[in-house]
């Protein structure tokens, strides 16, 4: 596979007791809706273990954005309403690049690097982009891109 610099191939994300929440807002109320995820789940007594990660399921031109947020909890049962939970959460054949300080500015530099790398090698896109942010609040973000090959007939 023929990689850019930036670029690295990820054999899969795999995270056990994953709680999600999907919504639809504004790119600016990004952060109020991660607190109000994670205050959701605590509030109901439930304990959460990391990473903290959500995927991006549009393309974003009208600054909306609708995201997936994901949050793997200590506890093996999880019932909120508004939220799905799942004992496990896997994506395998990946493509992986490391975001590092100024998200804002490197993230749209960062989707065209992966995406130009998946048509450089002619393969399709899976999944949605992944952000995974690092339990220990590092200023970096591992931004993933689920792939497959499409089999000739």
């Amino acid at each position: 596979m023929k990689l850019l610099p930036t670029v690295f191939t990820a054999e899969k994300i795999g995270f056990q007791n994953v709680v999600s929440k999907r919504a639809k807002f504004h790119y600016s109320e990004m952060e109020k809706n991660y607190e109000n995820f994670v205050s959701g789940i605590a509030d109901e007594g439930y304990n959460v273990k990391g990473p903290y990660f959500y995927s991006l399921n549009n393309v974003p031109t009208d600054e909306m954005v609708d995201i997936e947020m994901f949050f793997p909890i200590i506890e093996n049962t999880f019932e909120a309403n508004g939220y799905q939970f799942a004992s496990y959460f896997e994506i395998k054949q990946l493509l992986k690049t490391i975001i590092v300080d100024d998200f804002d500015k490197v993230t749209e530099q960062s989707y065209a690097e992966l995406l130009a790398t998946l048509e450089e090698n002619n393969l399709n896109v899976a999944t949605p982009f992944y952000h995974i942010f690092p339990k220990n609040g590092s200023k970096y973000v591992n931004l993933y891109i689920g792939y497959y090959k499409e089999v000739p007939h």
